[in-house]
């Protein structure tokens, strides 16, 4: 029940952010708007990226559940409540890279070495994300 729970939420979460987007581009552009529209916008873009990743991240957890199909323990339970906070958090780190990708072009910055740097960036904060939980 739990778990149906929380993929309605991230479901409704996308459909909002992908309806805000649709509403903020229609209805405004992006000198008009000023930084405040710029950094919804961002927000809006994060949110529907983290959406989209956890929402792989289920489907990949129920294929593996189907493959395995063992019975659940209450150690398994707690395993799987584990691989969950932390794929929540590596989701929430990996949903950036747009927002980087979508900032460094936007003053025309974006090259080999930027798009390099960040996936430095992202490796070293997944290893930190990994040794921390």
């Amino acid at each position: 029940m739990k778990h149906r729970i929380s993929l309605v939420v991230i479901f409704v979460t996308l459909a909002l952010a992908v309806a805000g987007m649709m509403l903020m581009t229609n209805l405004t552009n992006p000198l008009g708007a000023g930084p405040l529209g710029i950094l919804i916008i961002f927000a809006l873009i994060y949110v529907c990226t983290l959406s989209l990743l956890l929402l792989l991240a289920r489907l990949f957890e129920a294929i593996y559940r189907l493959l395995r199909s063992t019975s659940i323990t209450v150690v398994k339970e707690d395993k799987i409540r584990h691989w969950r906070q932390r794929s929540t958090l590596i989701m929430a780190a990996l949903s950036f890279v747009p927002i980087f990708l979508l900032s460094l072009n936007s003053i025309e910055q974006l090259g080999f070495r930027d798009i390099a740097l960040i996936i430095v960036i992202e490796i070293l904060l997944i290893f930190y994300i990994v040794g921390r939980t």
